[in-house]
């Protein structure tokens, strides 16, 4: 049974802030960033708790920042810490700008070395502040105290300077549509936070760690200082994503001609934008309206991919249908992988940029600044990844030319290795439609941190 009031608030609740951003900092001396820390921990929101009337903080640690403000602390040996502690976070070979980048998707144009501006590197990040907003004013005096503060115990901020804040900044859209069009916000899982086992809830086990059983082997594995440390804290994959708004409206619009015959001209361009989501851009999933969009959005999230094998409601390659395959059956070395079903993560972030409409690129940043919490890196978070370039993961795919090599249609890098960049819609009729896929977004920047509980933050920052 999960101590909610242990969490920090954005793993337990989506925050309602409407202004929002992310600071990245690197320390200095390991005491003067505890004093740093204790300026700020304790305006963190925790558990579900209603925001506060002013910013709402979140904190978020890479292991080199972990392992700095824990070093020589009475009880807790840092070097079995790194030992305990979940290896693709400990380890920068299997950090996302490490080994295992090209495999995550993380080549060509989303290649590491162009990450963060070329300013710095992932592994430079010690710290990362998320902070919500009610107004601008209030987040233009708050970012300023905050740096001053920084700065006065030498915590160095990783500024971004093509940003307006100089940093990821944004807001919810107030009307719930990101960039692409596709309303935001809809599904999350619905986590078993009493461990009741209550059937079609998530295992609190997915997105906390210090809970560990033989289904969800999370680290630190053995009971002791370390897994105590780690308890109710989740991993957290802060992800810089540019989305090409231009492109992607170009490509429905060069591509309506091809869906006009099948679902006419009025609606050509919406069929494709929801054939690559697996929803229609309001939010009802095409695995419940296939044809076309219902008048009033219908949100209901309980549906299956088991009835559509053949992927004539929702394609194979739909972006939800990858991101979370539902009962659609994975390979038998999945299946052994993952009882419990197909890895889930909690979805957090934010919209930055102006908005654009048409086909004319401005020339001007825009994309999502998202936060995925979880609670086994490789399990979930790089296993997602993966899937989105490389769509072996259940045996369906093998019924689609070059089918193992399918790629998520929203999210998949097209110079990944052997990419199938032909994206097949089935019809009814046993027809199909074929889209030449291109690529719409790319990463500018990812990072591994571990957001501890509330017990660990006040334990880092404890002289």
């Amino acid at each position: 049974m999960v101590d909610l009031a242990n969490l920090q608030a954005i793993v337990a609740r989506s925050s309602t802030k409407p202004l929002l951003a992310v600071l990245l900092f690197k320390f200095g001396e390991a005491g003067r960033a505890r004093e740093f820390l204790q300026q700020w921990i304790p305006r963190t929101a925790a558990g579900r708790a209603p925001d506060p009337a002013g910013p709402a903080f979140h904190f978020m640690f890479s292991w080199k920042g972990i392992e700095a403000l824990m070093a020589g602390r009475p009880g807790f040996d840092v070097a079995q810490g790194r030992r305990e502690f979940d290896v693709f976070f400990v380890d920068p070979a299997q950090a996302p700008d490490g080994g295992v980048a090209e495999q995550l998707g993380f080549s060509g144009t989303s290649a590491p070395a162009a990450w963060w501006d070329g300013k710095f590197k992932s592994g430079d990040v010690d710290l990362a502040i998320h902070i919500g907003f009610d107004t601008a004013e209030q987040k233009s005096d708050c970012l300023a105290d905050l740096r001053q503060s920084a700065a006065s115990f030498g915590v160095q901020e990783l500024a971004l300077e093509g940003w307006d804040d100089s940093a990821l900044s944004g807001s919810l859209p107030a009307d719930g549509r990101l960039h692409f069009g596709y309303r935001d916000g809809i599904t999350a899982p619905n986590i078993d936070w009493q461990d009741a086992g209550t059937p079609g809830t998530v295992d609190c086990r997915e997105i906390v760690v210090g809970y560990p059983n033989e289904a969800f082997p999370t680290a630190p594995h053995n009971p002791g200082p370390w897994q105590d440390f780690a308890r109710d804290g989740s991993f957290v994959g802060l992800s810089w994503v540019y989305q090409d708004v231009a492109g992607f409206n170009k490509f429905l619009q060069d591509n309506a001609p091809l869906a006009a015959p099948h679902v006419g001209p009025e609606l050509a361009e919406e069929w494709i934008a929801a054939k690559l989501m697996g929803r229609w851009r309001h939010g009802s999933p095409l695995s419940r309206f296939p044809d076309a969009p219902p008048s009033t959005p219908q949100l209901d999230d309980s549906f299956g991919y088991g009835d559509d094998p053949d992927g004539v409601k929702c394609p194979l390659g739909a972006h939800i249908r990858i991101a979370n395959c539902r009962d659609q059956p994975m390979k038998y070395a999945n299946q052994v992988r993952f009882p419990k079903g197909p890895p889930r993560v909690i979805r957090r972030g934010f919209s930055y940029g102006p908005r654009l409409d048409g086909v004319r690129d401005d020339g001007k940043d825009r994309g999502i600044v998202g936060l995925f919490y979880f609670a086994r890196i490789n399990e979930q978070f790089y296993t997602i990844l993966r899937w989105m370039q490389k769509t072996e993961f259940a045996d369906a795919y093998k019924k689609l030319p070059n089918g193992y090599n399918a790629q998520d249609a929203l999210t998949g890098n097209r110079r990944y290795p052997k990419a199938e960049t032909q994206f097949s819609v089935p019809l009814k009729d046993n027809s199909s439609v074929t889209f030449r896929l291109e690529e719409f977004i790319r990463f500018k920047g990812v990072a591994v941190l571990f957001a501890p509980s509330m017990r660990a933050l006040n334990t880092m920052a404890s002289a």
